[in-house]
């Protein structure tokens, strides 16, 4: 089983961070992790044994600069 955590700014110091459903597969949900990302969206995907690390730094970066 797998979700997403998604990671944003609303206007305040402190990130604001959502999990998701917890999906059957990785494939289900990388494609929802991808959609995600398009929208500008820090995420990162877990699974119920951990976390999965993916290098987001550089889309981090360039949010970050936008805040």
């Amino acid at each position: 089983m797998f979700r997403i955590v998604t990671t944003y700014r609303n206007g305040t110091e402190r990130p604001i961070i959502e999990k998701g459903p917890w999906h059957p597969s990785r494939q289900h949900t990388e494609y929802w992790a991808e959609q995600l990302r398009q929208a500008g969206y820090v995420v990162e995907i877990e699974s119920q044994a951990g976390a999965v690390k993916e290098d987001n730094s550089d889309l981090a970066a360039a949010l970050a600069s936008m805040a």
